[in-house]
């Protein structure tokens, strides 16, 4: 997985296609997965479950100190 800017470069994508109907007209909806390599799926995991934590961090610490108060 390589970075340039917001973007991650040479990854495939599995495509989904449905046809669907809303309001009598037939839509064509899309859906692109990403498809990653067992290091480049560790490596997100890694990368998100860092960014749950942080989130996780901040509120417990805000948390304890409002609890601190009473």
């Amino acid at each position: 997985m390589e970075r340039k800017g917001d973007f991650i470069t040479n990854i495939r994508y599995k495509k989904e296609t449905e046809i669907v109907t809303f309001q009598g007209k037939e839509i064509t909806l899309e859906n692109l997965s990403p498809i990653f390599t067992p290091e480049q799926e560790a490596a997100k995991r890694r990368e998100l479950e860092q960014q749950l934590y942080e989130v996780f961090r901040k509120y417990a610490d805000k948390r304890r100190s409002e609890e601190a108060r009473t």
